[in-house]
């Protein structure tokens, strides 16, 4: 998985069971392993939270409330010193509002259109969405030129028939726009399925209420309307993938925040807890041995401020750094996830390679799944040695032909937070595979 490594997923499946139920787990296990990377995200996102709210503080999953049919993600009667909270979880990414899946469902229609007038284009067409603007309430908008209603009209087919049939095919791009699009697609040699379409408009919001932040922070919000009196009530927010919340401070003077959007909804809800969760690597790690490891970062926002929050929220802060380090940033995880990374029985996330010397032996760590992988046929021996040592390397063929067999092999397990273990192989000098020597010369 993305965000944890499948081994400490499913341990924090089973520390679970107890307070879950059947089905609850079902929902669960159904929504990790699901391919859209969306749904399987936001499931990590809770189940991470629920397992470490259960390691430091009460902790009841789908709890039964009077009058209301509606049950919340959880409730604790600890995890904040001053009450009892309810605890709603949603975890939100770009998706909401890149534009991404209007853009991909027109560069399918398109591509299929290609592909019908020459076989085995569409995979090459490359789509560049460009930006206008519009005029909402006398403020004037950044708009993506992309809607849900593109349809291929008989003039775009005729354009595009004229194009794919050019005699100077595919040197010039073409442009389609209308008032559903406006488009450039141009042929490339080599273009990633995941990374067919681009928008110059990033994934940011102009308007304090019409962003998905907003949006779903209004509909928990409904979801625990029928609280009890005395009982907070909270909502966790978890970035899967959501620049608003990762970066919660403006770029802009034109862009509106996560922090503020946050503060907005605050200072006209009843909502009393907003905290942020965000995998989040800092400027420092750059020049750290951990720079690979991003680190939890959680951000809370209060409606009506604590005195001590130091004691009200120690548990909060004992829960967030108990966490288990998460193996990518939300928007990482997100495109690893998109690419297919998260199949259990697809290619590995191959621990690296490392490699000691002492007293003229040698000892070579190498990933275990990856030799697995090889002796299972998944993979080839280039691929092996590419992943093992790098192109146009190869250190077994290097150390075998400078005499040294392997003497010993040993596995060494890395953990519940790696999918992968090491494979140690210890190497020394081998009269078995070198020329023997006068010992008296």
């Amino acid at each position: 998985m993305p965000v944890f490594a499948r081994r400490r997923l499913q341990a924090m499946l089973v520390d679970l069971a107890a307070l879950t139920s059947k089905e609850k787990c079902h929902d669960l296990l159904r929504r990790l392993e699901h391919k859209n990377a969306k749904d399987a995200l936001a499931a990590e996102v809770e189940l991470s939270l629920l397992w470490a709210i259960s390691k430091v503080a009460h902790l009841e999953i789908d709890p039964e409330l009077p009058n209301t049919a509606s049950r919340p993600d959880a409730l604790s009667n600890n995890i904040f010193l001053n009450a009892p909270a309810i605890i709603e979880i949603t975890a939100i990414s770009d998706d909401a509002f890149s534009g991404k899946t209007d853009m991909e469902r027109v560069a399918d229609i398109i591509s299929h259109f290609c592909n019908r007038i020459r076989k085995g284009v569409g995979s090459h067409l490359y789509f560049e969405f460009l930006e206008g603007k519009s005029r909402e309430n006398g403020k004037i908008r950044r708009v993506r030129r992309v809607s849900s209603k593109f349809e291929l009209t008989k003039e775009f087919e005729t354009n595009l028939k004229d194009w794919v049939n050019a005699y100077d095919w595919p040197k010039i791009p073409i442009r389609l726009t209308d008032d559903t699009v406006d488009v450039v697609i141009q042929w490339k040699e080599n273009v990633h399925p995941h990374g067919r379409t681009f928008s110059s408009m990033p994934a940011v919001a102009d308007d304090i209420e019409d962003n998905p932040v907003f949006k779903s922070l209004q509909r928990k919000e409904r979801q625990v309307s029928r609280t009890p009196e005395g009982t907070l009530k909270c909502i966790f927010l978890g970035d899967a993938g959501c620049r608003m919340l990762r970066e919660l401070t403006p770029f802009g003077p034109f862009e509106v925040s996560g922090d503020q959007v946050i503060r907005h909804f605050l200072s006209r809800s009843t909502i009393d807890i907003v905290c942020v969760f965000s995998p989040h690597r800092q400027q420092w790690q750059a020049l750290s041995a951990d720079r690979r490891a991003p680190r939890w970062k959680a951000t809370l926002y209060e409606r009506n401020p604590t005195p001590d929050r130091d004691k009200t929220y120690a548990r909060l802060n004992k829960m967030v750094g108990d966490m288990p380090w998460p193996k990518l940033e939300g928007y990482q995880a997100r495109s690893w996830h998109q690419q297919g990374m998260f199949d259990p029985q697809g290619m590995g996330n191959y621990l690296g390679t490392k490699m000691t010397t002492k007293l003229g032996s040698l000892s070579i760590s190498v990933s275990s799944r990856l030799v697995l992988e090889l002796l299972a046929g998944r993979i080839t021996e280039e691929q092996f040695r590419n992943f093992a040592f790098g192109r146009d390397h190869n250190h077994f063929e290097r150390y075998l032909k400078s005499g040294m067999t392997i003497q010993s092999a040993r596995l060494e397990k890395s953990g519940i937070d790696e999918d992968d273990d090491d494979l140690v192989l210890d190497l020394e000098p081998d009269w078995g595979a070198k020329p023997l020597v006068n010992p008296k010369a």
